[in-house]
């Protein structure tokens, strides 16, 4: 009897050992995979790695944008909301209100991503992440920063919060820019804490750089002249172009109102348009340099012919054309010194509307400046068969049509390449660009050194000379078009201007909107912002002088 019931003790614990080896094979060899498989989908996580931008920098590799490592704070509300305690903690290391985060984590109790504070500093991510706070999560992530700040904003642009491009150069060179983020596979306990780093699946590459053809410092120089000058006249707006003579690199662009890109509450409204591209003018006076120019090209007048305007007016299709005073006989060189309607009326009359509209087609205006910059307005340029006699007189001297002041300033390119046209670069250039013909290099010299005399005594922008340099340039002071037609009294003052004129290196385009004190003119407002600058840039492009007379 005892025999039996320990045989039957033992054979029953042989077989409880059997079931359990059986078990344990089943379990570990046959259902290992399967059992692997459940458990990695409940631990087993894949961590994206963030990957900086790249940098932008200017033509001499000075720092305008670059990404600074942040972390994000986020949580699963499903598993923190039976946590209370860990939501205290939370709330005390982020400075928040415990009261409010509570309220935010019950409300989305049934989610299992919620963020709580993005852009925090590493060490603050460090000390959250060393509580192993249940359901609270860190993500490492990158923050563009901007040293320049608002210098050069509306070139550079700006990035959201999740890094990605929203104006300027940074939009625009989104796919350059971006990195490629990395991934990592983690192990997270029930808790959803990080407790295991098990593989690097892929590793993170950082965007490419971009050079710009900004240079930093002559960008600084526009930018503190442009705020002086809205200071001092009260304006509504203000744009200042520096452009390259020869390669047709934007050295410069600056806009008031401006706004600081590191400072995401200044990123709305007036503050970040960028007016050089968005903001249509009627460039005035401005363009009658290349009325007289193609005149010349055409063979329509001669440099040294004499052009009667006397009485001060003219009437076209019954609208009074009229100068500031009775010129009386003016050369063509003094009809640019002095800005005569009058005679640059009687310039244009002796062309036809195709040939002058075809030139100004040619030079770009109403034309995709091809930089892809948000916010560009193209201009309007009537077809020159809507064109009524009238029309193409007034657009002689820079009325009727609409352009952008980057359009402008392009333009102007033909003087300083013997009538050529090269097209604009926000990015450095190492070699030459091509080269469209517009003019006759010949009409472009003789246009060129009349263009001087409007800085000699007696002309409209005397308050563009430079000690030292020749300086070639036009003034420009356009009444505003309104709602029922032009507005008394509200102005847009310009200058363009070409240094050294002997040998051009730099151009400049200064647009001032509606200065409000007094003082309006092209010349008194505009061409002394020319002077301030370009001396300063002459100086660090070390361009020497060439002797102004």
């Amino acid at each position: 009897m005892t025999f039996s019931r320990e045989k039957l003790m033992l054979g029953l614990i042989f077989f409880g050992f059997s079931v359990l080896a059986a078990k344990a094979f089943y379990v570990q060899i046959m259902q290992s995979s399967f059992l692997e498989s459940e458990a990695n989908k409940r631990q087993l996580r894949t961590l994206e790695v963030a990957a900086p931008r790249g940098q932008i920098l200017d033509r001499h590799g000075e720092l305008l944008a670059l990404s600074t490592p942040v972390a994000s704070v986020w949580v699963d509300p499903k598993t923190l909301v039976n946590h209370p305690q860990a939501i205290q903690q939370l709330a005390s290391l982020l400075t928040m209100s415990q009261r409010d985060l509570t309220q935010r984590i019950n409300a989305n109790a049934n989610r299992r991503f919620l963020y709580i504070q993005r852009s925090i500093l590493p060490e603050l991510a460090k000390q959250i992440e060393s509580q192993s706070l249940p359901g609270v999560n860190i993500k490492s992530e990158f923050k563009r920063y901007y040293p320049t700040a608002d210098i050069a904003a509306h070139i550079v642009g700006y990035t959201n919060i999740d890094d990605i491009g929203q104006d300027g150069v940074e939009i625009v060179y989104e796919n350059w820019l971006r990195g490629q983020s990395g991934r990592q596979q983690i192990i997270k306990d029930l808790e959803g804490r990080v407790v295991q780093f098990v593989n690097n699946l892929e590793d993170a590459k950082p965007g490419q750089n971009l050079y710009l053809s900004i240079d930093k410092d002559i960008q600084f120089f526009a930018h503190r002249a442009l705020k002086e000058v809205m200071a001092k006249h009260q304006a509504k707006g203000a744009s200042a172009v520096i452009l390259d003579a020869k390669t047709g690199e934007i050295l410069a662009l600056v806009n008031q109102p401006g706004y600081n890109p590191n400072n995401r509450s200044q990123l709305q409204g007036e503050a970040i348009r960028n007016r050089a591209i968005s903001a249509l003018l009627e460039p005035g006076s401005t363009v009658k340099p290349f009325v007289v120019a193609k005149a010349l090209d055409l063979g329509l007048i001669e440099a040294d012919e004499v052009i009667n305007t006397s009485p001060g007016y003219i009437r076209v299709q019954g609208h009074m054309i009229s100068d500031a005073v009775n010129y009386g006989r003016l050369s063509i060189s003094e009809v640019i010194q002095k800005s005569s309607n009058v005679a640059t009326a009687n310039i244009v009359r002796r062309m036809k509307a195709e040939q002058q509209w075809q030139f100004y087609w040619d030079l770009g205006f109403s034309q995709d400046l091809g930089l892809f910059l948000p916010g560009e307005q193209l201009g309007r340029l009537r077809h020159h068969r809507e064109w009524q006699v009238v029309d193409q007189v007034s657009s002689s001297f820079g009325y009727g049509f609409s352009t952008n002041l980057l359009q402008l300033a392009q333009a102007y390119l033909v003087f300083a390449n013997e009538g050529q046209l090269p097209p604009l670069s926000l990015l450095r250039r190492d070699e030459p660009p091509p080269m469209k013909p517009v003019l006759s290099a010949d009409a472009v010299e003789k246009t060129l050194r009349m263009m001087e005399t409007v800085t000699y005594q007696g002309g409209t922008g005397t308050q563009a000379r430079i000690e030292g340099y020749r300086v070639a340039g036009k003034t420009g002071t356009v009444l505003k078009a309104g709602v029922g037609g032009y507005q008394q009294a509200t102005y847009t003052a310009m200058f363009v201007g070409l240094v050294p004129a002997s040998r051009p290196d730099m151009i400049m385009a200064i647009m001032v909107d509606e200065p409000s004190r007094g003082v309006y003119g092209g010349g008194s407002v505009a061409a002394p912002v020319f002077q301030e600058v370009m001396r300063h840039a002459l100086r660090l492009r070390n361009v020497d002088p060439d002797g102004a007379r």
